[in-house]
């Protein structure tokens, strides 16, 4: 009997609920579970896909988080690095078993002044005050060997040295006073280098100073100096007299000093961290080549800056990225490129010590870190046209360094303030255009003497002592900057009036030339 290719109709196998082929299994359940297989099938590859996608996104994840802290170590790494200065020693000094050997002629310079340069002397002293002459030896000072009188020879030398603890002058001042109808009392003459009843006179007061704003020590140690050296004992809060009793005539000369580097072609601008009481602060500086002021302030705002530099500066500020200095008028305002290099060093020196670097961006620090080093070492035309050739000729290489998005964040925030509306683009060659400086490395010199005080000192404690700071800083930075003696300054300021001081620090001149 043939096999038919479907059952008939109303066929009904009689192994339906155990059929033999099926090992015992209904076929209505075989079905039925061949039916739900395709929708567990489906569910389970729904599930491989969703799987997979998670497994991607939380291997992109961990990528982000390899990079991010492959770049947390390598900051951390630089960070700890700025703190402390290489061994350069020990990384100049190879292991003499393994150091290659070296060519003739390869070899280092040797640190030291040039070949045929002049040695330094010592000036001789133009007066002699006293002769000694010392008589043969009769035994060789070497070797105890018994000398010949007959052959004697002559030597001589001058030797400079200092008497310590020199006696204290100490003078009685006797006025005869006359009446002054005027102003209705007695009155008295005042001699040359004499401060009216004070017990202490002008030399010591003036020396005093010169420890404390010229050296930088602090009062107790001034104290225990005057004591020790020169004999005269007083308490360490004397200071603080001797600088009330200056800052009478030191006050009109430092109002004058302001005026005067507001109204310089250049200006400098920078500030530093203080101390006053504990409590942070900031001291201040604007000046130029000619004139320094500074100044103390309890903030780190535009205020503060107005205070010192004032509303309107006609001519070049030179200051760092600082925003505080974004209010005052300028003709022109000239970021520190020496800064912008250093950023991009550091930039350059992170990306290169991670695990997985953008390399456009190491491209474009170092690029960047060259172009403003080159600019510094460019002579500026002394003509306006050759002027205006460079800077865009420099503009233009500039553009083509930032014309590139970045993927890291940093050095693409970097670019973007080079970038045309970015505040910094009109002030990367704004020096070139007044014939300035590049850099503002002048305030940073400026206020190291500073900085090496804060220090020394821990900073002042209370606004009078920051005043003194301020003020007394001024004066003897423009007396260097002068060239006019500090210790005549100093004795100007405790016996003459603002007058005899200004003529002390400007040489008699009182005026200065705008740099």
């Amino acid at each position: 009997m043939p096999r038919h290719k479907e059952p008939p109709w109303g066929f009904v196998c009689p192994y339906e609920h155990h059929c033999p082929h099926l090992q015992g299994l209904s076929t209505q359940w075989v079905f039925s579970e061949y039916q739900r297989s395709h929708v567990r099938e489906h569910a389970h590859w729904l599930s491989r896909e969703e799987m997979a996608e998670e497994n991607s996104l939380l291997l992109q994840s961990l990528r982000k988080q390899e990079m991010e802290i492959d770049r947390l170590r390598a900051e951390n790494k630089l960070l700890h690095q700025q703190r402390f200065k290489p061994n350069s020693k020990k990384q100049s000094e190879p292991d003499p078993d393994h150091a290659p050997k070296t060519n003739p002629g390869t070899e280092k310079k040797k640190r030291g002044a040039p070949k045929g340069h002049p040695p330094w002397t010592r000036k001789k002293p133009e007066t002699i005050d006293r002769t000694i002459e010392v008589d043969a030896p009769c035994t060789c000072p070497t070797c105890n060997t018994a000398t010949d009188p007959s052959q004697t020879g002559t030597t001589s030398f001058i030797q400079e040295d200092i008497v310590l603890r020199p006696q204290t002058v100490a003078t009685e001042y006797i006025h005869t006073s006359a009446w002054c109808p005027s102003c209705r009392k007695q009155v008295i003459q005042t001699l040359e280098n004499e401060i009216p009843f004070a017990p202490i006179g002008p030399n010591a007061k003036t020396a005093a100073l010169f420890l404390r704003h010229e050296l930088k020590l602090p009062y107790r140690k001034i104290a225990m100096a005057m004591d020790t050296l020169f004999g005269l004992g007083f308490v360490p809060a004397s200071t603080l007299g001797f600088e009330k009793r200056a800052r009478k005539n030191a006050d009109p000369v430092y109002r004058d000093l302001i005026e005067k580097m507001r109204a310089g072609d250049l200006v400098h601008a920078d500030e530093t961290h203080w101390r006053e009481d504990g409590k942070n602060c900031f001291a201040w500086y604007g000046g130029n080549a000619d004139v320094a002021v500074f100044r103390i302030d309890p903030r780190r705002t535009t205020e503060a800056a107005k205070r010192l530099l004032g509303n309107r500066i006609d001519g070049l500020l030179v200051t760092d990225a600082y925003a505080g200095y974004n209010a005052i008028e300028v003709q022109g305002r000239q970021s520190c490129l020496a800064h912008l290099i250093r950023k991009a060093d550091e930039l350059s020196k992170l990306l290169e010590t991670m695990k997985y670097p953008d390399q456009a961006a190491v491209s474009f620090c170092q690029k960047v870190a060259r172009l403003f080093t080159l600019t510094c070492r460019k002579k500026i035309p002394p003509d306006k046209p050759g002027r205006i050739h460079l800077k865009m000729r420099l503009q233009q290489l500039l553009d083509s360094i930032c014309s590139t998005p970045l993927e890291y964040a940093k050095a693409e925030t970097l670019r973007k303030r080079f970038l045309p509306g970015a505040r910094e683009f009109n002030e990367v060659f704004t020096f070139i255009d007044f014939g300035g400086p590049p850099t503002n490395n002048h305030a940073e010199r400026a206020l190291r003497p500073l900085v090496i005080f804060r220090k020394i000192s821990m900073g002042t404690r209370s606004a009078t002592g920051s005043e003194n700071i301020g003020v007394f800083a001024s004066l003897t930075q423009t007396a260097k900057l002068q060239d006019a003696p500090v210790i005549e300054l100093f004795n100007a300021l405790l016996t003459g009036t603002p007058g005899q001081a200004q003529d002390a620090l400007f040489d008699g001149s009182g005026e200065t030339q705008n740099s």
